[in-house]
């Protein structure tokens, strides 16, 4: 061995480089492996690893199923004892690997089984066969799941429609149809588009839409009429100024089922999008144009308005005065079996020239009606061109309003009442006002029901008898006395003056012989009458339980 040199320190030959590299220590030796090795990579490119696609978890299987009952109701059924239930798949994360020095010790056998167990579950008990199973219990949704995404269609569809019942479904569908595509195909469901009201969705009252605005509004309801009012049966409009006319041709075209149609303070109702709406909407039993302005008409000339005999309790409101102005050469007025009553004019609405062209009135109807002499003299005060007045069934109607009318030369009049109201008084006068002042130019008239006392009817019948007509013979052809007090010497008199008489009803007219009770048609026919009056020896026979 070499003897140390004096003048050498003890520390010197450790640190020496010619040391050699057994005596070195271990960590020594790693250090100087790591600093080789990273020389050595800086010479060489780093390689690019390849990305692995994270696959999405699977989302487990529902553990119900859902069945639509007869009664509109949903009945949810559990299905856990039937499916395999497997839990839900995590993705592990990568994690970097610590230093070999700071590593955990590893994990024994014990605890590695021990954490591949799955969680235990509570369980619930169910009877199978009289005996009392147990099955697992439902496994709770994922974590960061949204409970919306969980929810079976049909269920998110029923909670849908009591929010559309009472918020609407505009725009709380459209709005709701942007969160996801399970709940974008729970707005898309028809039942939610029934009822459907569109108001101020882009712009505040009273202010005026930008044509970018105009434009996205045009867009969106000619979507929603394509793609979601295929069913639509109840729609309203309200307080729209522009494109009314658009939307009801769109309605016409897409919403076939439609039933009822409420316009409510709209501007620029055409007619031809009300014709597009009844050509195209045959179900359409309700119109409502509340405060909405239908402008001018002025070359209409026949207007009906038909419906069923059974109503709804809501009536029309119909602005005579502006009914007048808008249709100033209006020749037929028929409202058939329509509950309506008068509106009040505004202030600021033009004076009415009446309905000077006006030569047919039908207001009959079979229900209750609110028509009075006040009413008739707001709708013909001008019309002295009128030939036909059908007022079957407006009890409300007397003999002294209609002789107030300002036509001079009525030709059918027709005021039978077709069904009996007990609590309604009627005129017991006055039937002689009405042929007196039209006997020269009646044709037809019909008295069916009315309650006129047998010396008025006596008095009205010798009106006819007094011939002005061509020849200097009466007009009338046509006589309907059906449940009146007639007596014979009138009815006898009547049907010898009035030869042109073709058609005369005497069914339960209980002054007449049992034999003339009906109905007669044709100048032979006629004839018979008059010679079974004039023969009979029955006594005059009421009906049934009178005295």
């Amino acid at each position: 061995m070499e003897e140390p040199r004096m003048d050498e320190k003890p520390g010197d030959r450790d640190s020496s480089p010619e040391r050699p590299l057994a005596t070195m220590s271990r960590a020594s030796r790693k250090r100087g492996a790591v600093a080789s090795g990273s020389r050595g990579a800086a010479s060489r490119a780093p390689k690019k690893k390849k990305k692995v696609a994270r696959k999405a978890p699977r989302r487990a299987a529902p553990d119900y199923l859902v069945h639509e009952t007869d009664n509109d109701m949903l009945l949810i059924i559990s299905n856990v004892g039937e499916m395999r239930e497997r839990p839900a798949r995590k993705v592990p994360k990568r994690k970097r690997k610590p230093p070999k020095g700071l590593q955990k010790p590893a994990a024994s056998r014990r605890q590695l089984v021990k954490r591949r167990t799955w969680p235990e579950r509570p369980v619930t008990a169910e009877v199978v066969g009289g005996s009392r199973k147990a099955s697992p219990a439902s496994l709770p949704p994922a974590a960061g799941s949204s409970w919306g995404e969980h929810l079976p269609l049909e269920i998110l569809v029923q909670v849908f429609q009591h929010v559309v019942a009472s918020e609407g479904a505009v725009p709380f569908l459209c709005r709701v149809a942007c969160v996801c595509r399970l709940w974008y195909g729970a707005a898309s469901s028809p039942v939610l588009w029934q009822k459907v009201s569109v108001g101020h969705c882009w712009v505040a009252p009273g202010q005026r839409q930008s044509p970018v605005v105009e434009k996205r509004v045009c867009g969106t309801m000619e979507w929603l009429v394509a793609n979601r009012l295929s069913h639509l049966r109840d729609f309203t409009l309200c307080h729209w100024k522009n494109h009314v006319s658009s939307v009801l041709r769109a309605l016409g075209s897409s919403c076939p089922l439609l039933q009822s149609l409420k316009l409510s303070y709209c501007s620029k109702v055409t007619t031809e999008s009300l014709s597009a709406i009844a050509e195209g909407c045959p179900q359409l039993e309700s119109l409502n144009l509340q405060n909405s302005q239908n402008g001018c008409c002025p070359g209409l000339q026949l207007l009906e308005v038909n419906t069923e005999i059974r109503q709804s309790l809501g009536n029309l409101q119909l602005p005579i005065e502006q009914l007048q102005a808008a249709c100033p050469h209006l020749q037929v007025l028929r409202l058939l079996n329509v509950l309506w009553g008068p509106k009040s004019s505004p202030r600021s609405a033009r004076a009415s020239l009446g309905f000077p062209a006006l030569e047919e009135l039908c207001l009959a109807t079979t229900n209750f009606s609110f028509v009075d002499d006040r009413v008739l003299q707001r709708l013909l005060w001008a019309s002295r061109r009128l030939r036909v007045l059908d007022l079957r069934g407006c009890y409300h109607v007397t003999p002294k309003g209609l002789e107030q009318l300002p036509c001079p030369d009525l030709e059918q009049l027709y005021l039978g009442l077709y069904s009996s109201l007990n609590s309604v008084p009627l005129p017991l006068q006055g039937c002689a006002l009405v042929t007196w002042k039209w006997h020269h130019s009646l044709r037809e008239l019909d008295l069916t029901g009315q309650r006129f006392s047998e010396q008025d009817l006596e008095q009205a019948m010798a009106a006819f008898t007094q011939g002005e007509g061509e020849g200097g013979e009466p007009l009338l052809s046509s006589l309907n006395l059906a449940g009146t007090k007639i007596v014979l010497q009138a009815v006898s008199a009547l049907i010898a003056g009035c030869p042109a008489l073709r058609y005369l009803n005497l069914s339960s007219c209980r002054h007449l012989p049992r034999s003339t009770k009906k109905a007669y048609r044709g100048a032979e026919e006629i004839r018979q009458c008059l010679h079974q009056l004039l023969t009979s020896t029955e006594e005059p026979a009421g009906p049934v339980g009178t005295t």
